[in-house]
């Protein structure tokens, strides 16, 4: 979907799915792309190209649960001919130059049931050509419009979260 598609979406409209098992990175993608494009088996597909271990993959949970990392968003956005660029924390979210930029998605702690494990959670935010922006983190019940993307964005790095900048595909390639 384009960013000129999104304006066409109300609040209402948007696709989103909700969160299952440790899936957060799946949802994000299919949010970010506002459809059911990739599934669990493709993301594990990716997970064993990238170490083809599949029983102690170091790219997903060994439960087979989900609980993607970094590797397996950047290699699926690779295929699909986006570029993930991380964003350096110590710079102000005003920096960024969203006319390059398809979509956010942010890792950020994540509750465990088990208090030794330290959990990470993926989500999205979009985009509208009014410039708009919408979390579509798989928690919510619904998307939830960002009224200061700058500073929701600050106050998530100055707490140590991860931002990855994805960038539309270079069509003159």
């Amino acid at each position: 979907m384009s960013i000129n598609d999104r304006n066409l979406i109300s609040k209402d409209s948007f696709y989103h799915e909700k969160q299952r098992k440790q899936l957060c990175l799946l949802h994000s993608l299919n949010n970010l792309f506002q459809e059911e494009k990739f599934n669990k088996h493709d993301l594990d597909k990716i997970c064993e190209e990238l170490d083809q271990s599949t029983w102690l993959n170091p790219h997903r949970s060994w439960l087979g649960l989900g609980d993607y990392d970094a590797n397996v968003l950047m290699a699926v956005l690779d295929k699909e001919g986006y570029t993930c660029t991380w964003f350096d924390s110590r710079m102000s979210a005003s920096s960024i130059d969203h006319n390059n930029v398809f979509g956010y998605i942010f890792n950020v702690p994540s509750e465990s049931f088990f208090p030794f494990m330290k959990k990470r959670h993926w989500f999205c935010v979009i985009r509208t050509e009014n410039n708009y922006f919408y979390n579509l983190d798989s928690k919510l019940s619904s998307p939830s419009k960002i009224s200061n993307f700058e500073q929701f964005t600050d106050r998530l790095l100055a707490q140590g979260n991860t931002l990855i900048l994805i960038k539309f595909p270079n069509i003159n390639e």
